[in-house]
């Protein structure tokens, strides 16, 4: 991936990621058991669970936004990253530390400008090959 006559990598990002998907049956799952447990004790108040299960999905529906603001990543034959913005916009990127592989998954950290984008891409989210494309440019040398 690194040498000067490898390939371009494009991936394209979903709107929502499978870790996002997760995410919001998760905040479900937590209210739900908050408003249970409230319930089993004297004089608690119903609507707490509701309540912090809603200010959690507005959270991560505000993050989820912005994190759409990029539509896909580049690496380039010299090993340069490039982020594609919604509005078609290319900018430079760097990858960021943290940015690793996790068993078949990979955690993605770019910064372009001042947008920073996080991404744990998992099968459900890129093709095997790319994935595994992808696995192979974090795990370059000069990175």
């Amino acid at each position: 991936m690194s040498s000067p006559g490898s390939d371009v990598l494009t991936i394209e990002l979903p709107a929502r990621l499978a870790p996002d998907r997760a995410v919001t049956g998760l905040i479900v799952a937590a209210a739900v058991a908050v408003e249970a447990v409230v319930a089993r004790y004297p004089g608690g108040q119903g609507g707490i669970g509701l309540a912090a299960g809603i200010l959690l999905a507005i959270w991560h529906s505000w993050l989820a936004r912005r994190s759409a603001m990029v539509r896909a990543a580049t690496l380039d034959g010299r090993g340069r990253w490039h982020m594609v913005l919604a509005d078609g916009r290319q900018v430079a990127a760097v990858l960021l530390p943290g940015s690793r592989i996790l068993g078949p998954t990979v955690v993605l950290r770019l910064r372009g400008g001042r947008l920073t984008r996080s991404a744990w891409l998992t099968a459900g989210d890129l093709p095997a090959p790319d994935l595994r494309r992808l696995a192979v440019g974090l795990m370059a040398p000069d990175r």
